[in-house]
């Protein structure tokens, strides 16, 4: 009889509780405010270069020479925003490129963004790359400048028609008894804004 007691006064406390307590309105119009904001990150442009992939043969030591440009050449698919959806959302996206260098010289790397029938859009983007110590040295690292290259809303909108990405290492004259490698790596950053 006493424990019956007990729980008919646990209820009674409990239903008490459970009516003195604050809930807060819940306002479900809340939701249209709702933003998505996702950051994706895919990779950019990758390259290595070794000096002496492009030593030429039988050229007596302590030679300069020159790199025949179109080996220093390329071109990839690369669709930068793929649809209107993106064009849309995208508030920006960043591309982040960084450079190690154990090459003795200084050089440029270039890109640029090409529609499908290989015509070029917008600017023409220059990361300079400081020369490296050498061949078995810590590499120098050079970054994209500003770091990172922002395309903004404006920019992205002109280069919605991208299909593809031209670039091009260009590398002051070698010599036969010049030794480093380079490597190059970057990643694009997509700053996403979507309303719900």
């Amino acid at each position: 009889m006493k424990m019956k007691k007990t729980y008919l006064v646990l209820l009674f406390f409990g239903i008490v509780l459970l009516a003195l307590s604050c809930v807060k309105d819940v306002d479900f119009g809340q939701l249209d405010n709702a933003v998505l904001t996702p950051v994706l990150e895919a990779d950019f442009i990758y390259s290595e270069f070794d000096s002496q992939d492009f030593n030429l043969d039988n050229l007596p030591p302590n030679t300069d020479f020159d790199v025949p440009p179109e080996s220093l050449r390329d071109t990839v698919n690369y669709d930068l925003v793929g649809t209107d959806f993106a064009v849309d959302n995208l508030e920006r996206v960043e591309l982040t490129i960084e450079v190690r260098n154990t090459l003795e010289r200084a050089f440029t790397l270039q890109f640029q963004f090409l529609t499908e029938g290989g015509a070029p859009l917008g600017q023409l983007y220059s990361v300079p790359v400081a020369a490296g110590l050498g061949e078995g040295t810590n590499p120098v690292i050079s970054f994209s400048m500003p770091n990172p290259i922002v395309l903004d809303n404006t920019t992205l909108t002109q280069l919605s028609t991208a299909q593809k990405i031209a670039t091009e290492i260009i590398v002051p004259t070698l010599n036969t008894d010049l030794r480093g490698a380079f490597h190059i790596r970057s990643k694009a950053s997509y700053y996403i804004n979507y309303n719900l």
